[in-house]
């Protein structure tokens, strides 16, 4: 019965995709994500190939947490403002453009203009993209985000494996004008999403940016602060020192980034379920332990990356616990949020995100090269084990602060 209920649903969208505005999300997200897959899989091999030092390579992958910090409130401003699809068509331009740039360069500095791309794109992309899903089916967050990120992650993990085996085939170049290509796709369908209606939409981009001073620093926000924050951290870790550390271990391009994108296989299946696993759990032991068992299993990692199948199950399994992090954070910003500052919430709280992010490879990068690549991760293990046990006390003084109040219908 599921089964032939899904058919159903599958063929409606397919005859009237625009009247189905959270699965057009979904499509839109699964592009996206292959998009991204393949960008942060090739540009940490390709300045391995280059022969860049630890913290040269740990720069080209922080870069672009420079331009997420300085453009996220802005892209949540105009998501708020004028809608949201602005917003994604510039984000699918831009990513488009970094690939573009990256297949005609061998330099720091293209590289590094190429990430600054990459960074404007995904400084805006996630509010608006969780703001436009959620908005889709209001009062249903957790449930519409986690698929949402399912489906991401789903396109990561194709996008990532394509990219690496391109690349090693045929070459980086072909590999990065691949990658230009699926995200021109993306550009093409975020103009058949249809426009939400939005209630007391804000009349300008100074009414938009006004909560911002106090979404900063709001109790009821400040778990999804430390959420994104230590999220990022980890993901930063796997797109910078993890592969380093694999192609140290000696997997080829291919195989590198095959265990990489393992993280979206487990991504992918705990977020599709998120919605479930937030009801059963709640998002106090939820975050506790997808970050204690993130640090926990980086180390596993780090301590079996020589043996055979072992680190690719833990790869898998640290996917998941990302995942849960990775759909709980956005859901606390909507669900701490009214629906005309939703985008900017999500911006704030994934400011948090972008600094995680820029931080994480650049500092590890650091560390690695002034000890190993072992000591690095064994070194972000015991970090996010401390900030996991301690992530309750936070939660704690954030449940005691008022919260907006919640819409009356969808």
């Amino acid at each position: 019965m599921n089964l032939l209920a899904n058919l159903s649903l599958l063929a409606a969208f397919a005859r009237r995709p625009r009247s189905r505005p959270t699965h057009l999300g979904y499509l839109n997200g699964f592009v996206y994500g292959y998009g991204m897959g393949a960008s942060t899989i090739l540009f940490p091999l390709y300045a391995i190939s280059l022969e860049f030092d630890l913290s040269t390579q740990g720069f080209i992958v922080a870069a672009p947490g420079i331009a997420m910090i300085l453009l996220r409130l802005i892209g949540g401003a105009v998501s708020d403002r004028f809608g949201e699809k602005i917003i994604l068509w510039f984000s699918f331009a831009t990513v488009t453009g970094a690939s573009v740039v990256a297949a005609n360069s061998a330099a720091l500095l293209p590289l590094t203009v190429a990430q600054l791309f990459n960074g404007a794109s995904r400084s805006v992309y996630w509010s608006a993209a969780q703001s436009y899903i959620s908005r889709s089916a209001e009062g249903e967050a957790g449930k519409v985000m986690g698929r949402q990120l399912s489906f991401e992650s789903g396109g990561g993990l194709l996008g990532g494996v394509a990219a690496g085996v391109v690349a090693q085939q045929y070459g980086y170049a072909e590999a990065f004008l691949m990658t230009a290509g699926a995200t021109f796709v993306g550009f093409l369908i975020t103009t058949s999403l249809p426009a939400l209606p939005r209630k007391d939409q804000a009349r300008s981009l100074a009414a938009s940016l006004a909560p911002v001073k106090t979404m900063l620093f709001r109790r009821s926000l400040l778990h999804a602060h430390l959420v994104a924050f230590v999220s990022a951290a980890y993901i930063g870790l796997v797109m910078g020192l993890f592969v380093a550390f694999f192609r140290d271990a000696g997997y080829a391009e291919a195989g590198t980034a095959l265990v990489i994108r393992l993280n979206s296989v487990g991504t992918s299946a705990l977020a599709f379920f998120f919605g479930a696993l937030l009801i059963r759990f709640g998002s106090r032991r939820t975050a506790t332990l997808g970050i204690t068992l993130t640090g926990a299993l980086a180390v596993g990692v780090g301590l079996t990356g020589n043996v055979p199948v072992v680190p690719v199950v833990f790869m898998t399994i640290t996917g998941m616990t990302f995942g849960g992090l990775r759909s709980l954070y956005p859901t606390l910003a909507a669900e701490n949020s009214e629906p005309n500052q939703r985008a900017m919430a999500l911006s704030v709280v994934g400011l948090y995100w972008a600094i995680g992010i820029f931080l994480s490879p650049l500092l590890f990068g650091f560390i690695a090269e002034a000890t190993s690549l072992h000591a690095a991760i064994y070194i972000f293990g015991a970090f996010a084990t401390a900030v996991g046990l301690l992530s309750q006390l936070l939660y704690d003084y954030g449940r005691r602060a008022p919260r907006p109040p919640r819409p009356s219908s969808p």
